[in-house]
């Protein structure tokens, strides 16, 4: 049965999830412009390809989370859990590149309005975290998508080649 405590732990979860998720892309974006300027180019000029990378990071990761999981040992268990959470870490590090690709589109359609860095990356992330938090397009479609464009774009701006490819400016912070 469920009870009032339940719903509340749901819905609480929800909203934190959704302010760090929110946090975690401002940060990055700032923090990391050169990185966040990389991914959003990737995930401007190839999506599909950053979708499909993502898609392929994610399938063993999820198998291996599941299989440590499954184990009775809790020592695989908590390995588990820390593999999880290193991966969502890695999603939300690579989410940045959504924000700023998103950043610099709402900079360019303000209709000659000046807009600050940070309150276009601010926009650009609440959007993200507003579409990901509708009921069931969000959740189940929007993001899965979310989560393996993000992962593609890290592979790309952390872990693939370093040759520089980003023809965007890293952009100030102002």
């Amino acid at each position: 049965m469920t009870t009032i405590g339940d719903v509340l732990m749901v819905f609480g979860a929800i909203a934190l999830i959704s302010i760090s998720l929110f946090c975690s892309m401002v940060m990055f974006t700032l923090l990391l412009p050169a990185r966040a300027a990389k991914m959003a180019y990737r995930l401007d000029t190839s999506p599909g390809k950053t979708v499909a990378a993502g898609a392929a990071v994610f399938l063993p990761v999820l198998f291996a989370v599941l299989a440590l999981a499954s184990l009775p040992v809790p020592l695989a268990k908590i390995t588990a859990l820390f593999l999880a959470m290193a991966f969502l870490g890695c999603a939300a590090l690579g989410g940045c590149g959504l924000a700023r690709l998103l950043s610099d589109r709402i900079r360019s359609s303000s209709n000659g309005v000046e807009i600050p860095m940070l309150q276009s990356i601010a926009r650009a992330s609440a959007l993200i975290v507003g579409v990901l938090n509708i009921p069931l397009l969000g959740w189940l479609f929007l993001a899965p998508l979310f989560l393996f464009a993000s992962l593609g774009s890290f592979v790309y701006g952390f872990v693939g080649a370093r040759r520089s490819e980003a023809p965007w400016p890293a952009g100030d912070a102002s």
